[in-house]
């Protein structure tokens, strides 16, 4: 059933989480509206069968669209106080091109952003964190997220001092089996140890990341064993905070831009014509996407990658914003991405 919304509600005070739940302290003014967000149409029910799809679940946007959202737009005042500057500016950017967005930004506070204090680094502090999220992310790979942290837990107690390059090479093979780094991990660990541990590495040097663009400092990172495109992006995303990335090869993001432009088709029109008016994105349609495969498990139709990309280009340069919540919609738990700073 298509959720109609029907009224747009300013607010003065911030929207307060009790139980789980927002609600709305003060209500000065309201305005109607119709705004829809379709939703899956009734049907009689039918005994399934053995070669039935997978029944389609209910998109999270349809929950949120019985929030109201402020006419003005203005963000409470809690969580603007909660996150860093930029990224309320690039929250902003994102609510101007689409309001509807609203309820899913102020629903919880995005980790990765906070406004907290952090208490000064020393340029070697600094690389000392930037070396362990890159093992941390390796740790991390093909295993769930309370395997990867029992196994970082075991790899923190074999270092007095906590774990650093240097101290990582001095440690046998065998202890650093027995804490869980096997196989190809134990050598991906053991070879960005080495590169941190290197005087003429770049990635030592805090000069390196000043200077450099995104796609520079990721075409730096994915020399390292172990590091592909999508971990030197979440490196630059979560370690190093930057805002104009965009994992469009991500599945999460794939499959809410997929369903996020199912309930908007005029949007996804345009970025159809936008594309096959572009000649260079137009070559890239030839080439099949990475998620255009067929799989009976799925309740979502993929776009093609061109799809996905043009529609990030629309919100530069605050692409990140746009994929947290993107992430956010398709329920993805970025918890160890957002642990690892």
């Amino acid at each position: 059933m298509a959720v109609t919304r029907s009224k747009i509600t300013v607010v003065k005070t911030a929207v307060e989480r009790h139980n789980g739940v927002q609600t709305v302290e003060k209500v000065t003014k309201t305005k109607k509206v119709k705004t829809t967000i379709p939703g899956t149409p009734k049907s009689k029910a039918k005994a399934p069968s053995a070669n039935a799809s997978p029944r389609k679940k209910p998109h999270i946007e349809e929950l949120f669209a019985v929030v109201d959202i402020p006419e003005d737009l203005l963000l409470p005042q809690t969580f603007i106080d909660r996150h860093k500057p930029e990224f309320i500016k690039g929250v902003n950017y994102i609510l101007l091109k689409d309001p509807s967005l609203y309820p899913c930004i102020v629903h919880l506070e995005f980790k990765a952003f906070s406004n907290k204090v952090d208490s000064p680094e020393t340029e070697d502090e600094v690389i000392l964190r930037y070396w362990y999220a890159l093992i941390s992310s390796v740790i991390g790979q093909q295993v769930s997220g309370h395997a990867a942290k029992a196994i970082e837990g075991r790899f923190r107690l074999l270092f007095e001092d906590g774990p650093t390059p240097q101290d990582t090479l001095k440690k046998s093979p065998e202890e650093l089996r027995a804490v869980g780094l096997l196989a190809m991990k134990l050598k991906y660990v053991i070879s960005i140890s080495e590169a941190f541990s290197s005087p003429d590495s770049k990635l030592v040097s805090l000069d390196f990341y000043r200077s450099s663009t995104n796609q520079e400092i990721i075409d730096e990172l994915v020399l390292l064993k172990g590091i592909g495109e999508w971990s030197a992006k979440m490196f630059s995303v979560f370690t190093l905070n930057e805002l104009d990335i965009f994992a469009y090869d991500d599945l999460g993001v794939a499959r809410c831009v997929a369903r996020y432009l199912e309930n908007r088709p005029q949007l996804l029109k345009d970025i159809q014509k936008g594309v096959n008016e572009d000649e260079l994105l137009k070559l890239g349609l030839k080439k099949k996407g990475k998620f255009q495969t067929k799989s009976s498990k799925r309740d979502w139709v993929p776009l093609h990658d061109e799809y996905v990309k043009y529609l990030g280009k629309l919100y530069s340069p605050y692409l990140l914003v746009l994929m947290l919540i993107m992430w956010r919609l398709a329920s993805t738990n970025v918890e160890i991405l957002e642990n690892v700073r």
